[in-house]
């Protein structure tokens, strides 16, 4: 038995090391280093180019410019139309921070085969040092957890799906389509004056109270209806391109809504129009406090915000009846007994 001990050692000696090696992963390949899409930061970027495939009714496609001036991104064509800063930048950041998974083939001779064509999603990059980068979006892979990408004339490369989606943006992704800036915890007071209904939206509460109360047209109300309220005129949106409110001609007034909300500690009031066009009556171009911007809103989309009160009775009449009926059949219930 003696003889066996040296070669137990040293087998125990070896199963201990190779324990620990495993637990360091030494028997693993090392992971490939990730290789940036494009190679830069976001705050190389000066200016990008997005080519729209689609055509308008005169055959010709419209790219849409965005530039950065004095350390403001801004859309310069085909119009100076606003943007959504944190959509921008996040953008940015998506076009910086893209990896590519691997190289499909080096030298291509057929694009289209990957989508990579005239159908293809291109961007137009411009960096700070002039340098020019050209990005091409194609197809899915056949695994459709990728998308062939092409950076100037380089190899035809796969980027994941991901961070194609938060690349492949739209002009329309890009705009501020909320005619509405409002802020639920800031607003204190709401005015509607409309053709067909006029109210007021108002916070009763004392300065520093631990919760909102609200009133309508000088009665109480629950703060949820109230917040409601503010948060659908808020998200209200357009999906067409906005427009100078300049270009509006021949207009009729249709609404104003009034905004008053405390801002660091001031009282900021924010005067929004609703203007309508005799010849569209379904559409309601919302013209921006500034009176630069004009949004083009669907009618009955506000409508809900004009009869506000009206639900809001309906909703308590509702309530009350239901309470009556409960207190009725309780009432019988007793009787019988």
């Amino acid at each position: 038995m003696k003889k066996w001990v040296p070669t137990i050692l040293v087998l125990l000696v070896l199963i201990i090391g190779w324990v620990y090696a495993a637990s360091q992963n030494y028997f693993r390949e090392e992971e490939a280093e990730k290789v940036k899409l494009l190679g830069i930061k976001s705050a190389d970027i000066q200016s990008i180019t997005i080519h729209d495939n689609s055509t308008d009714t005169s055959g010709t496609s419209k790219p849409s410019q965005l530039e950065l001036k004095n350390g403001v991104w801004s859309m310069v064509e085909p119009k100076s139309y606003p943007l959504n800063g944190y959509t921008v930048s996040s953008w940015l950041d998506a076009l910086s921070g893209a990896d590519q998974e691997l190289v499909v083939e080096e030298e291509p001779k057929d694009l289209t085969k990957y989508g990579l064509g005239s159908d293809a999603t291109l961007l137009d990059i411009q960096l700070k040092d002039n340098r020019e980068i050209k990005l091409s979006i194609g197809g899915k892979l056949p695994a459709d957890d990728a998308r062939y990408v092409r950076v100037d004339s380089g190899p035809v490369v796969a980027v994941q799906t991901e961070s194609i989606s938060n690349i492949e943006l739209s002009r329309q992704d890009l705009l501020d389509t909320t005619p509405f800036n409002l802020d639920e915890t800031n607003v204190t007071t709401l005015e509607w004056e409309g053709e067909a209904a006029t109210w007021m939206l108002k916070s009763s509460s004392e300065e520093g109270a631990a919760e909102q109360t609200w009133t309508l047209n000088g009665e109480a109300i629950e703060a949820t209806d109230a917040v409601s309220l503010i948060g659908k005129i808020k998200n209200l949106s357009t999906a067409d391109d906005v427009r100078k409110a300049s270009e509006l001609k021949g207009t009729v007034p249709r609404f104003t809504l009034s905004v008053e909300q405390t801002v660091n500690g001031e009282a900021v009031t924010d005067v929004y129009r609703g203007l309508t066009i005799p010849s569209e009556p379904d559409q309601i171009w919302v013209i921006t406090p500034d009176g630069q911007w004009a949004y083009p809103m669907d009618a009955a989309s506000l409508k809900e915000a004009e009869q506000f009160p009206d639900s809001i009775k309906k909703s308590e009449s509702d309530a009350t009846s239901s309470s009556s009926g409960d207190d009725a059949d309780a009432n019988s219930s007793s009787t019988s007994k």
